[in-house]
């Protein structure tokens, strides 16, 4: 499942700026200028950007303020991604809802939708589970990444494997996927 196309580009008009507040205003990446209206961007450049950014949450509170011309929807959004989520997580299976995802963490279950393209897309013939480090956030009343993946190239055994789907059908079965953050 992915957003519709009106949202997926909505949560890139989001995001985007809110980056290049984040780079300018803390010189995160002097080669990164104009992250909203390049052409092509290195994912691991931008990144270390929303490293920032998630590290300290509190400067969404200062774009919002800077940008008090947003529309109320849209802050709203952008506010939302204050709840993140961070880490390590299994990718475990595709369903057409979203992606099932757990956090080697916590143990906690995830349903995500993609953005543009589908998880399976994405990471179509990858072994599953996959192993991936990532940022789930809200978008309306569903969770996504914020684009910025990273795949681990770890083979899973077995027993592993079994011990992953036991979690998400413990899950399943109690109700306890995070549908939305």
């Amino acid at each position: 499942m992915t957003l519709s196309q009106e949202d997926g580009q909505l949560y890139y008009k989001l995001w985007l700026p809110l980056l290049d507040y984040v780079n300018k205003k803390y010189r995160v990446n002097r080669k990164l200028k104009g992250i909203a209206t390049a052409k092509e961007l290195d994912p691991a450049e931008v990144k270390k950007v929303a490293n920032k950014l998630w590290a300290d949450v509190a400067i969404i509170d200062d774009y919002l303020k800077e940008n008090n011309d947003l529309p109320e929807d849209h802050r709203k959004i952008i506010q939302s991604w204050k709840r993140r989520v961070q880490g390590r997580f299994m990718m475990e299976r595709h369903l057409k809802k979203g992606t099932i995802f757990i956090s080697m963490e916590d143990g906690e279950v995830y349903q995500v939708s993609g953005i543009i393209s589908s998880w399976e897309e994405m990471f179509f013939g990858a072994p599953m589970p996959l192993v991936i480090e990532a940022t789930f956030m809200p978008f309306r009343d569903v969770i996504i990444s914020d684009g910025l993946v990273m795949p681990y190239n770890i083979l899973i055994g077995g027993g592993m494997k079994r011990m992953i789907k036991d979690s998400y059908m413990a899950a399943k079965k109690s109700g306890q996927i995070h549908r939305s953050l």
